[in-house]
């Protein structure tokens, strides 16, 4: 999406002045009032933008965009890395490939580390422990 693409959002000229100064790569490393002098705008509207959804999803956009066309060097940087036999590198390609999945061990305990007594357990202590149980299981694969 480019700045001349925006017909489904009406935004101002000043919100797209911001819109430039934000998502330029010379400005990364520049304050929130620097931007502002910028884009010839004010701390207050510069925060009253980042209330409006138009303006934060149009924001998102754009960066996601920037992301992506400055993807391939790095990508390619990882490969160089993988080649010579970085793990790390070669690991985060191959998750980005969906061809590696690490699995973890998820295993529950009992008291100090056993296993987990139910012989001597009631019904609700049973139903209990096995809600805690699937309810660390859900959290762990989410």
């Amino acid at each position: 999406m480019s700045l001349q693409n925006l017909t489904d959002v009406k935004l101002t000229k000043t919100e797209l002045r911001l819109l430039e100064a934000l998502i330029n790569p010379e400005n990364r490393y520049k304050s929130i009032t620097d931007i502002c002098k910028i884009a010839d705008c004010s701390r207050v509207f510069y925060y009253d933008c980042f209330k409006k959804k138009e303006f934060v999803e149009v924001y998102e956009q754009l960066s996601k965009d920037l992301v992506k066309q400055c993807i391939a060097p790095v990508i390619n940087a990882f490969i160089k890395e993988a080649k010579r036999g970085s793990y790390q590198h070669g690991k985060t390609l191959l998750e980005m490939a969906g061809l590696y999945n690490e699995k973890v061990n998820h295993e529950h305990t009992g008291k100090n580390g056993g296993p987990i007594e139910i012989n001597n357990l009631s019904e609700d202590e049973k139903l209990s422990i096995i809600q805690k149980v699937a309810s660390r299981n859900k959290r762990n694969k989410e």
